[in-house]
């Protein structure tokens, strides 16, 4: 009897997929370094362990550009660095309403920021991204990393993830209030009003 082949095999069914939206927290779990063969940049295999919820234990996939290394893109590089304050705000490790905690890893090693955070939690809204070859399947990503940064226009899934009001209250009061940014913070640090993408990061 002959086999007929199929070019879908090995591919899984999108119902298995966490559908796109949804909001959960994640346990950040940071892998070795890896090179870019295109570019020979480093960058970090990104494993997001579901917390809570019907998807608790479920794992999302991606990873995170050595913003410090220049063969990596500038693009990129603006995109890991904003994509990095929003995690270590959510993580409590950069605190909106104090401004010079932002500045806690100049100087150091890009190690030490990934050292920093492996094992934290963040917030996280989910997509599928669709595969471009029948081969393999469709995935679930990272859509948008939440913070508890008011300013920033991933505050309010992050509001929505708690659903709590008195959070916003809170969290506004004390942005508003917070002493001035120091001039020497780390240049990979982007400001909230910056209105990235972080879905067209190259890999």
């Amino acid at each position: 009897m002959d086999y007929t082949f199929q070019p879908e095999s090995g591919a899984t069914s999108a119902p298995d997929l966490i559908p796109s939206g949804v909001l959960t927290y994640a346990l950040v779990s940071i892998g070795a370094a890896k090179q870019s063969k295109e570019s020979g940049g480093t960058y970090y295999p990104l494993t997001l362990t579901l917390i809570g919820g019907q998807y608790e234990g479920r794992k999302v996939f991606e990873i995170m550009p050595d913003v410090t290394d220049t063969k990596n893109s500038e693009k990129w590089r603006t995109i890991g660095g904003t994509n990095l304050t929003r995690m270590f705000e959510a993580a409590g490790l950069f605190n909106p309403a104090n401004l010079q905690s932002y500045s806690q890893f100049q100087g150091k090693p890009f190690l030490t920021l990934c050292n920093a955070l492996d094992g934290k939690r963040i917030a996280i809204r989910i997509k599928i991204e669709q595969s471009t070859d029948p081969a393999y399947a469709d995935k679930n990503k990272v859509a948008e990393y939440l913070t508890p940064n008011p300013t920033s226009q991933a505050y309010k899934n992050y509001v929505k993830l708690l659903g709590g009001k008195q959070v916003i209250t809170e969290a506004r009061a004390n942005v508003f209030n917070a002493p001035a940014a120091p001039a020497s913070a780390p240049g990979w640090i982007k400001t909230p009003q910056e209105k990235l993408d972080p879905d067209n990061a190259p890999f």
